[in-house]
């Protein structure tokens, strides 16, 4: 009897707080983010590099983005991630596209479902507060979850870091 009572005390000394519906500015997808300041710094990779159709999405890409980002490609996956590991000027890669499709010469055409993969670096590349522990993508749920958005006050949700 102790025990309940107990539960039915705290319960009733406890405030809840009920977040109403949160309503964001829309984003534009028409440029980089504003926290990745000189984008002609930033390096867009894309795999692989010897096929035209692929060549002609990154091309569109930029110019739809109207972005003044460094475009590098290269032949194989492998290829890059030794980029990525042994070259100093790596640290300024943004992301790669990767096409996962075995292309049998350089002007095969995508196929109707096309499979590619994004890959970010591990640590966080903001300039605001950078978190020092990485994004932690190996983690399908936060540690501590909560049962709202991480930042209510910033319209993008805020840093995945914070």
């Amino acid at each position: 009897m102790v025990f309940p009572m107990l539960i039915l005390l705290f319960r009733s000394l406890t405030t809840i707080h009920v977040a109403g519906p949160q309503y964001f500015k829309p984003l534009h997808i028409s440029g980089l983010p504003s926290f990745l300041q000189n984008p002609q710094e930033w390096e867009l990779i894309y795999v692989p590099s010897n096929i035209n159709v692929v060549k002609e999405i990154i091309e569109n890409m930029k110019m739809n983005l109207n972005i003044s980002i460094k475009v590098k490609g290269f032949y194989s996956e492998g290829e890059f991630e030794k980029y990525v590991k042994y070259d100093y000027k790596s640290q300024k890669v943004l992301a790669a596209i990767v096409f996962d499709h075995d292309f049998k010469n350089i002007n095969d055409s995508l196929p109707l479902q096309v499979k590619y993969h994004l890959r970010f670096v591990r640590i966080q590349r903001t300039i605001q507060r950078p978190s020092p522990s990485g994004w932690k993508t190996s983690l399908l749920f936060p540690i501590y979850p909560s049962s709202g958005p991480r930042n209510p006050r910033d319209h993008d949700g805020g840093s995945p870091g914070e």
